[in-house]
């Protein structure tokens, strides 16, 4: 028996009841969330709804230990009103989370489906960005090929050591001495021997995979670049944020760098907005020639900041810098400042950087430079100075000129994109996950994206209109069967563009 009235003491603009409603409005089965079975011993089930919506106000209370929901379940009055006083126990709780990865994903995308229906979104600009999110794996259990040998030959180098000390305890004339001696020594030896075993078998799995690199307790996380040269295990978490209100529409966790990204999250961030035509903004770590070219055939009109010249180009004449050549698309030759043409044999060349992907090349030079008078300001070398053309250098041009005529608009990229993570990593305090593996890892993203949405939303629109049109809304669920249909089609289409 209670005395008090738990609707009462929550006020009508408590964000918990935005919460509450919009998990209300959804169906939880056709987004994929598992029924929680019943116990051997007959207790009922605890529903998905409930389960969403604890989660969702512990994520948006900055509180995500399955431990410390627990708890406050048992003594928070507002949890007591979102789940009616129900108290799950904290291995429940994070069985949800861990089970549902994908199901919740697609709860994230209906949020950005409603946030859409309600014209929040420009569907013109977008901003993709990535930050990367400590894995529960730590630095000492994380090897690459340099580490492992390292290993190995101090195990090397101690064992012969260990073993000189044993024949001069067996040298020794205090034999009772000797003895204890010996066995302390041959308990080392036989711990050497183990890791050893251990660091082989790491080093072969490394082979037998084609991997840089090998992760012992998540073994999906990766050594990341945080800052400089500063590395860390962690996930990188990609976004497309909208230019109007700061809101993210697509996201997806990988364990490699940006480089590769630039066209995946183009591609989904324009079916997620149903249109055929944005401009994104990137910074430098996203300009790849490739990724270009696929962002373009898909209808997006990049802006992407070019990397700094190489060194060696900081050497020549500003005159003389490759800018300065002209290039003329019907004869494939490039014209000096000097005004002489150099040509190709039209051979490609394999071109390889370190951490770059592999793309080909033309070579372009001449005979005059010999006897060129101002060679001196063009080449240092002691050949002629030669000019190689990217297979995707006209659209990397289109893009580097965009950027320099449209200064002032690539300048909101980082007032966009870093305004999530900004709230997400420093305000929040979620600089780190806690799952494993990149699916499950997928889904705690999911609502802490999802949550972030919803606080901006509040702060636009304020709880009660949040409210008000949440009622209206009338959410389409598309069957999970469908979604895998469609998340296969995009793959396949993606494909063809790599083969092309």
């Amino acid at each position: 028996m209670s005395m008090m009235s738990l609707e009462g003491e929550i006020s009508t603009d408590n964000p918990i009841r935005v919460i509450d409603l919009f998990v209300d409005q959804l169906d939880l089965s056709k987004l994929g969330f598992n029924k929680i079975s019943f116990k051997s011993e007959g207790r009922p089930a605890y529903r998905a709804a409930d389960m969403l919506k604890l989660y969702y106000y512990g994520y948006l209370n900055r509180i995500r230990s399955s431990r410390k929901l627990e708890s406050e379940c048992k003594r928070n009055i507002e949890v007591w009103w979102l789940m009616r006083e129900l108290r799950p126990g904290y291995h429940t709780i994070a069985d949800f989370r861990k089970d549902n990865a994908d199901a919740l994903k697609n709860a994230f995308k209906m949020f950005v489906s409603f946030l859409k229906g309600e014209d929040l979104f420009s569907k013109e600009l977008i901003s993709i960005d990535g930050t990367k999110l400590r894995a529960q794996n730590n630095n000492k259990n994380n090897f690459n090929e340099a580490r492992l040998k390292k290993h190995l030959a101090y195990i090397e180098n101690k064992t012969e050591a260990y073993l000189k000390e044993l024949n001069d305890c067996d040298a020794a004339e205090d034999r009772q001495a000797s003895e204890l001696k010996n066995k302390e020594v041959n308990q080392k030896l036989d711990i050497l021997k183990k890791r050893k075993q251990k660091y082989e078998q790491l080093s072969e799995e490394l082979t037998e995979k084609k991997a840089t690199q090998i992760s012992t307790t998540d073994p999906e996380s990766r050594s990341l670049t945080v800052k400089d040269n500063i590395a860390e295990i962690s996930y990188n978490i990609q976004s497309a944020t909208d230019s109007k209100h700061n809101l993210i529409v697509e996201f997806n966790t990988v364990n490699e760098s940006d480089q590769g990204q630039l066209s995946i999250m183009t591609g989904k961030t324009m079916q997620a907005l149903e249109v055929k035509q944005i401009t994104a903004l990137a910074d430098k770590g996203y300009h790849v020639g490739k990724q270009l070219q696929l962002s373009k055939e898909q209808g997006a009109i990049t802006l992407v900041a070019y990397p700094d010249r190489n060194p060696r180009a900081k050497q020549i004449h500003p005159d003389y810098q490759t800018d300065k050549f002209i290039y003329n698309l019907i004869n494939d030759t490039y014209t000096c400042p000097q005004g002489v043409v150099l040509i190709t044999n039209g051979t490609l060349y394999e071109k390889k950087r370190k951490n770059r992907t592999t793309y080909l090349i033309k070579q372009y030079t001449t005979r005059q430079c010999k006897t060129c008078p101002v060679k001196y300001l063009c080449t240092s070398a002691k050949g002629p100075r030669q000019i190689e053309r990217s297979q995707y250098q006209e659209v990397i041009d289109e893009n580097n000129k965009r950027v320099d005529v449209h200064g002032a608009l690539y300048r909101k990229r980082q007032q966009m994109a870093e305004h999530p993570f900004g709230t997400i990593k420093r305000g929040w305090g979620y600089s780190y996950t806690l799952l494993r593996t990149l699916k499950k890892v997928n889904g705690e993203v999911a609502i802490i994206f999802t949550m972030y949405n919803l606080r901006r939303t509040i702060s636009i629109l304020g709880v009660t209109e949040l409210l008000n049109r949440l009622k209206k809304w009338k959410p389409i669920f598309y069957s999970l069967k469908m979604g895998l249909i469609r998340s296969l089609f995009i793959k396949q289409n993606f494909a063809k563009y790599l083969r092309a």
